[in-house]
C-alpha cells in the first residue's frame, strides 16, 4: 500500500477567498498521487453533507468528517457517533439561554439557532452553505434535531464564559478566533479519524501525511509524522509542521506531494 495523505479543506483543498476555488493543480496532483497507489482522504471539521459539491464529486478514497466523529472509505461508513438526541436538546435550550448564535451539525443538516443578519457567523453560514453544498438548514426547534458536534460564536450579550466553563467538560473546546468556538464530543478528533483508517487498512503510520493551515488541524498535524503547513497556515501550525508548502492558491498541495516524493 502506498501512503495515506489527509487534506483539509479550507485554506487547504479550497481558497479562503469569495470564490472558495478547487485549484486545477490540487485536482491534478491528487489524481496523480491516486495513480500511484496513494490513498487521499478528506479530513474536516465539516459534515459529510457540508462539504462542497465540487468535492464530493472528486474521487477521494474517503472521508474524515465532523472532527472524527463520521468516517467513510469507499463509500462505506465505518464509524458514526452522534450525541443522544436527549442531550442534544437539552445542550442547545442551555446555550439558547446564554444567547450564542449556534450551529448544530448533524451528519445530513444543520440546525441554527441565533441572528444570522448582516456580519454575523451564522450569515455566513446560510450563505456559505446555502451556495456550495446540498445541505438543508432548519431551525434548532426542529423535532428531527440531532447532532455529531457544533459551533457556537458570541452575539451582543452572550455568555461565553459560561459556556467555557460547562461544555469544557465534556467537549474538546477550538476557538476560531475570539468570537467563535467549535465543540467536539470527547475522544473524537482529525487525529482519531487517521488513527482509525491507519489501523483499519493496515497501513504503517510512518506512511501518513496531513495537510492544514488552521487551529483545529493541529492534532492531525501532531499525529502523523509528516505534517504539512500550508503556506496560508497560521502560525501555530508552521511551528508543528513538518514541510512548510507554498499558498493554496500557489499549488501549495502540488508543491508539498512533488517535495515528498509521491508524484
Amino acid at each position: 500500500m502506498g501512503a495515506l495523505l489527509f487534506f483539509d479543506i479550507d485554506g487547504t483543498l479550497i481558497t479562503l477567498d469569495s470564490l472558495h476555488e478547487f485549484p486545477e493543480s490540487t485536482k491534478k496532483a491528487l489524481l496523480e498521487a491516486k495513480k500511484n497507489g496513494h490513498k487521499i482522504f478528506i479530513n474536516t471539521g465539516r459534515v459529510k453533507t457540508a462539504i462542497d459539491r465540487k468535492l464530493l464529486e472528486f474521487p477521494f478514497d474517503g472521508f474524515v468528517c465532523g472532527c472524527g466523529t463520521y468516517i467513510e472509505y469507499e463509500g462505506k461508513t465505518l464509524f458514526h457517533t452522534q450525541i443522544e438526541k436527549g442531550l442534544c436538546e437539552t445542550y442547545a435550550k442551555q446555550i439558547h439561554e446564554w444567547n450564542l448564535g449556534t450551529v448544530y451539525e448533524g451528519k445530513n443538516q444543520l440546525f441554527i439557532d441565533g441572528d444570522h443578519g448582516a456580519g454575523s457567523f451564522l450569515e455566513f453560514i446560510y450563505d456559505y452553505f446555502g451556495h456550495n453544498s446540498n445541505m438543508p438548514i432548519e431551525n434548532y426547534t426542529h423535532p428531527a434535531l440531532i447532532y455529531d458536534k457544533f459551533t457556537t460564536s458570541k452575539l451582543p450579550g452572550s455568555d461565553m464564559d459560561s459556556f467555557m466553563e460547562c461544555f469544557g467538560k465534556e467537549f474538546h473546546l477550538i476557538p476560531h478566533g475570539e468570537a467563535v468556538v467549535e465543540a467536539v464530543p470527547l475522544g473524537c478528533s482529525k487525529a482519531t479519524g487517521i488513527e482509525f483508517l491507519q489501523k483499519h487498512l493496515k497501513a504503517d503510520k510512518e506512511e501518513c501525511y496531513a495537510f492544514g493551515d488552521s487551529i483545529n488541524d493541529m492534532e492531525m498535524l501532531q499525529y502523523v509524522p509528516h505534517p504539512v503547513s500550508m503556506g496560508n497556515g497560521v502560525k501555530e501550525v508552521k511551528a508543528v509542521a513538518e514541510y512548510i508548502t507554498s499558498d493554496v492558491d500557489d499549488d501549495g498541495i502540488a508543491n508539498a506531494l512533488k517535495y515528498y516524493g509521491l508524484i
